[in-house]
């Protein structure tokens, strides 16, 4: 883990993925603050500085797909209002579309169970520091996107490497 141009990210190496039908999909998931308050951290001096309710995000994101079989992180970054990440699920080719959730327009049931318990987890632990009990943390709903092609999954992972977002003023 480290800082890159005022955003938290890490990276996982991995081959060349996409060439086989039983590879894991990449996708790249996008968690957005409630109202898009800057709860994770802010910029100092043009840095982002993750405050514990950020640290909590990023432990809780690395132990989350620790916990869960058939989710891998690859890169991911935290701003003050959000967490983007590329996250690689396995489907095994002997489960059907039915099981895992994979028609057309629906989001993978791995990953939304994936993402719906870390964003549980994760809104206790900042609730619990903030001495806020039940207020909203995260956005309802979650962006994601199933990536297509060698050359996207490096175009995306060199932007999530390199963001360089300055504050909002």
């Amino acid at each position: 883990m480290s800082l890159r141009n005022n955003a938290y990210a890490t990276v996982a190496s991995r081959a060349n993925i996409l060439t086989h039908s039983a590879a894991p999909k990449p996708y790249l998931i996008r968690l957005s603050t409630f109202q898009q308050q800057p709860l994770l951290g802010d910029y100092r001096q043009g840095q982002l500085c993750l405050n514990d309710c950020g640290q909590i995000v990023a432990d809780e994101w690395v132990r989350a797909a620790a916990n869960r079989k058939g989710i891998d992180l690859d890169v991911w970054t935290i701003t003050p209002t959000s967490l983007q990440s590329v996250v690689f699920l396995q489907v095994p080719a002997t489960v059907g579309a039915g099981l895992t959730g994979l028609h057309e327009g629906q989001k993978p049931w791995l990953l939304s169970s994936f993402i719906a318990s870390f964003k549980a987890v994760a809104a206790k632990r900042i609730n619990l520091r903030l001495n806020q009990l039940g207020q909203s943390v995260w956005q309802r709903n979650y962006d994601e996107h199933l990536i297509g092609d060698d050359d996207y999954l490096a175009e995306l992972r060199y932007k999530l490497q390199s963001q360089n977002q300055q504050p909002t003023v």
